[in-house]
């Protein structure tokens, strides 16, 4: 029990270590995008949950999807200090919203990939990025949609 607590206590500090390295990058325009170029998935997310903040959308929550930074990034999702993904021909990201387990919605950003592999078979990989909560179902939607224009999927 105690260690969950010292966790969501690491990953508060953690938000808001990030969105006062990320000051710089708050966007005044609300149709700018965020910049990852040469970023890390931490920096990203300090840059988005300051852009979050800054427009009023603030979701209950927002984290890493790997919040312990747990080396096994296929099963918990990307390290904090891995690189923001790039994209490239087959790789792509996802802004996805799906209903929480107890209550609420939850918005993924996952990394989609197609390994290389000799069979003609295709088979993709998803990376866990970001998660976001939210308690109402427009809400979630309207968040996906922002949280995809300021990552520059959509």
């Amino acid at each position: 029990m105690m260690q969950l607590g010292q966790a969501v206590l690491g990953q508060t500090d953690l938000a808001a270590r990030a969105v006062a390295a990320s000051a710089e990058a708050i966007a005044v325009d609300p149709s700018a995008k965020i910049d990852t170029d040469g970023k890390t998935v931490n920096q990203v997310y300090g840059a988005l949950w300051a852009c979050l903040y800054r427009t009023e959308m603030e979701p209950e929550w927002l984290s890493l999807a790997n919040t312990r930074d747990h080396p096994d990034e296929y099963a918990y999702g990307a390290r904090h200090a891995r690189m923001w993904p790039s994209q490239f021909m087959f790789d792509r990201l996802s802004v996805s919203v799906c209903i929480g387990n107890s209550e609420g919605w939850i918005i993924h950003v996952d990394w989609v990939t197609r390994p290389e592999a000799e069979d003609l078979e295709r088979r993709y990989a998803m990376m866990p990025l970001l998660r976001a909560k939210v308690f109402n179902r427009n809400r979630a939607w309207d968040l996906a949609r922002l949280i995809a224009h300021k990552l520059d999927v959509a």
